[in-house]
């Protein structure tokens, strides 16, 4: 990677600093450090450090101590630490609850770290991300997120392993999930009934689903309108309420001393806003995508919901986007109904190790009767031309979906930057409206 894409690539880290995508850094350290070609990733390496160094997740450790990087002689030991004092200053007073002296110190903080990156020839590209008028601000919003959770780590209140299963409304989450319980994965200790329009089990919490409704029509939204929020909705004082609602209802509704499964369709989107708490050292985390056809799934839904169906493809696409680029810098699986369906026992395999010491075998035969493919009506084949020609306006949007269906079920190492053309033509569609 040559030093101009290196530079660029540490401002998306810089960004995902402020926005606490703390495990994503965690990630990009660790594999350049295993990485045999390191010394070509020199800056990048050297940039992701630093910023782990002085991360949250890093900085309240007591055995911290500073990334000192040899070939950068302006970063001695006496400045790192002068900016990560203010780091701890402020992380003291937030815990204290001294809000103006924990936004100031934050501040003193962007600007005394911004001042370091200027003093390195190849950082200096980068300062200006953190000294921009809103960097403490995002900062600050990411930081009290994290601390709600390790506040409840440190109380014993916190979740230590947790399977959140992702996936659109009708796209088989209910079936996976009810699947894991039968295989003695703890679930909801107040879960939704069964419904005419899912007779097998919702198999979420109804409390935490009461919870996100309600802070939906808060901002005056409904679930079938979430592909409508930015990337930075969880940004304002009511977010952040909900978020520490959420944890405090979660710890209620699950028994979070043993390993369980979180589902619900609208932490595609929702969970966005507790980024900041979902990293290594706080809780042992992965997630299972569940993929469908988008024609199934629209059609299912506008059948049990009073929704339409440009909504509905929509909201397939804003769902299917965000929680794939939100899972990638964690353990992941991804599936599609009909292979869940088809294959139970070759999807089980996919889990990997930390998954055997929670299954019970002897309940296999159990749990995979427990999927029932005659449920499985709306088929693509049967469907997909009657759909066009009642829907003739979203050709090019299905057109846009299948291709996202195609191209999510097996992505590449380079699903970032295919993922980012895909979704500009989704928002040409959605301007063009």
């Amino acid at each position: 990677m040559n030093k101009t894409d290196q530079i660029l690539a540490c401002r998306v880290l810089a960004n995902d600093y402020l926005y606490g995508r703390w495990q994503k850094i965690i990630n990009t350290v660790c594999s350049l450090k295993d990485s045999a070609s390191c010394d070509n990733y020199s800056t990048l390496s050297d940039f992701a450090r630093l910023l782990l160094s002085i991360s949250p997740v890093e900085i309240l450790k007591e055995d911290w101590m500073p990334a000192l990087l040899s070939q950068r002689t302006s970063f001695t030991e006496a400045r790192l630490r002068y900016c990560a004092t203010h780091l701890l200053s402020a992380c003291n007073n937030l815990a204290c609850r001294n809000d103006q002296q924990y936004v100031y110190k934050l501040q003193l903080f962007c600007i005394s770290f911004s001042d370091l990156l200027r003093s390195d020839a190849d950082f200096m590209l980068i300062a200006d991300i953190f000294s921009s008028s809103d960097s403490s601000t995002l900062l600050s919003q990411s930081i009290r997120i994290f601390y709600l959770a390790y506040r409840r780590r440190l109380r014993k209140s916190f979740p230590q392993q947790m399977t959140v299963v992702l996936g659109m409304h009708r796209s088989g989450t209910s079936a996976l999930t009810g699947l894991l319980g039968n295989l003695g994965i703890s679930g909801p200790l107040d879960p939704l009934g069964a419904t005419e329009n899912n007779l097998l089990g919702y198999w979420e919490s109804t409390s935490l689903v009461t919870s996100s409704d309600r802070f939906l029509a808060s901002q005056n939204s409904h679930w079938s309108q979430l592909y409508h929020w930015s990337f930075g909705w969880w940004k304002s004082a009511a977010a952040l309420e909900w978020i520490d609602s959420y944890w405090h209802d979660l710890q209620n509704a699950y028994n979070t001393n043993e390993h369980f499964v979180l589902k619900d369709p609208r932490l595609c989107i929702l969970l966005e806003g507790m980024i900041p708490c979902l990293v290594d050292s706080l809780l042992q985390l992965d997630f299972l995508l569940i993929l469908r056809s988008p024609v199934e799934v629209v059609i299912s839904l506008c059948k049990a919901e009073e929704i339409s169906p440009y909504d509905a493809l929509n909201l397939w696409i804003g769902s299917v986007f965000r929680a794939e680029c939100m899972s990638r810098p964690y353990s992941r699986n991804i599936f599609t109904y009909n292979q869940l369906l088809n294959k139970p026992q070759t999807i089980l395999d996919s889990f990997g190790l930390n998954w055997k010491q929670s299954f019970m075998e002897s309940r296999l035969d159990q749990a995979t009767s427990f999927l029932r493919p005659s449920l499985y009506r709306t088929k693509v084949d049967n469907v997909r031309e009657s759909f066009v020609a009642t829907n003739p306006e979203l050709t090019s949007l299905l057109a846009l979906a299948e291709q996202i269906f195609d191209g999510f079920q097996h992505p590449t190492p380079d699903i970032a930057r295919a993922s980012e053309k895909l979704r500009y033509q989704w928002v040409e569609i959605l301007a063009d409206r």
